[in-house]
């Protein structure tokens, strides 16, 4: 009789063994997903790259709206550090970048500027003004007020990036492609 339960219980101890062990890729892509998502994103700003009219409430509702977001402020630094998920951080970048892309509907759409057309890669690092040549100033320099705006536009966005802020504008002619005026900020400003 010993040696019968001893059989069942062996058996039994390798059936648990076997189920226990085949676990089907599905979980692991589950689990893979929730590490991912659990992975922190740390993002610090300085808080003195801020605007005058800056509401500090306005910005912690903004955060709060976002699920996986933490935040938290240093006063004696004035530095806030926020800490993220990885699709928190795709939200964040989301939501900020929607004021750059308006600026620059707006600059495009208005008659008395001279650009046509503005293309930018995903965290306006590199951004290309297709212009309409005759109306570019003769005096076109690094600190243009259309470039300035563009460039402002881009780097507040590039606040809530882990990559810091660095634009590369590339004026072109829109009729011909001529390279019209390259200016690389924040390097013109130093």
């Amino acid at each position: 009789m010993k040696k019968y339960l001893l059989f069942l219980l062996a058996i039994l101890l390798s059936v648990t063994i076997f189920v226990g062990c085949n676990k089907t890729p599905e979980a692991n892509e589950t689990e893979s997903t929730t590490k991912a998502e659990t992975a922190s994103i740390k993002v610090a700003i300085d808080g003195n790259k801020f605007s005058d009219d800056f509401s500090e409430i306005e910005f912690y509702e903004e955060l709060d709206s976002i699920e996986g977001l933490f935040h938290t402020k240093n006063n004696e630094t004035n530095e806030y550090t926020l800490t993220m998920t990885e699709s928190a951080y795709k939200e964040l970048k989301d939501i900020k970048s929607k004021p750059v892309k308006d600026a620059y509907n707006d600059i495009i759409n208005d008659a008395e500027n001279y650009v046509t057309d503005i293309k930018y890669d995903d965290d306006f690092r590199n951004v290309k003004v297709y212009a309409e040549k005759d109306k570019v100033p003769e005096e076109f320099s690094d600190f243009d007020a259309t470039l300035i705006k563009i460039m402002g536009s881009a780097m507040a966005y590039q606040i809530y990036t882990i990559e810091g802020q660095s634009v590369n504008i590339t004026v072109f002619d829109a009729q011909n492609e001529d390279v019209l005026k390259t200016v690389s900020y924040p390097v013109v400003l130093e």
